[in-house]
């Protein structure tokens, strides 16, 4: 029971500075706050747009967790798909000749990752015990 309340922590935790950075970073860029567009040089309108709806399942998912919801899996789950749909989606792009950045390919396999990550937490802290 221990280990739960450990693993759900440290979940949140990271899903919430996760979830801040993830909406403060993809707004910035579709509102060109400070001027963050021009420094990204150039990006992919299908991976922000991406970013940002994860991050609002994001919010989903800690007020799930917040409230000790099981369905809190479920934007986390779909979060996933819509990045792992975008990493298809910037495949298509780069191959053909579209332009982007290097660090693109490497953010959005980190933050696959790390949905991942979140996702086994919220699973782990939400499951019934057996």
């Amino acid at each position: 029971m221990k280990t739960k309340r450990v693993i759900r922590t440290i979940t949140l935790t990271g899903l919430i500075l996760f979830t801040i950075l993830t909406l403060f970073l993809s707004t910035s860029i579709l509102l060109d706050v400070f001027g963050i567009r021009e420094q990204q040089g150039h990006y992919v309108p299908l991976v922000i747009w991406s970013n940002f709806l994860s991050g609002c399942l994001y919010t989903l998912s800690l007020i799930g967790m917040f409230t000790h919801k099981k369905w809190s899996i479920v934007p986390m789950v779909l979060a996933l798909f819509i990045l792992v749909g975008a990493f298809l989606g910037l495949y298509i792009h780069v191959m053909d000749g579209g332009l982007y950045e290097d660090k693109t390919i490497m953010a959005l396999f980190f933050r696959i990752t790390l949905t991942l990550f979140f996702a086994l937490g919220i699973y782990v802290s939400t499951k019934p015990r057996l």
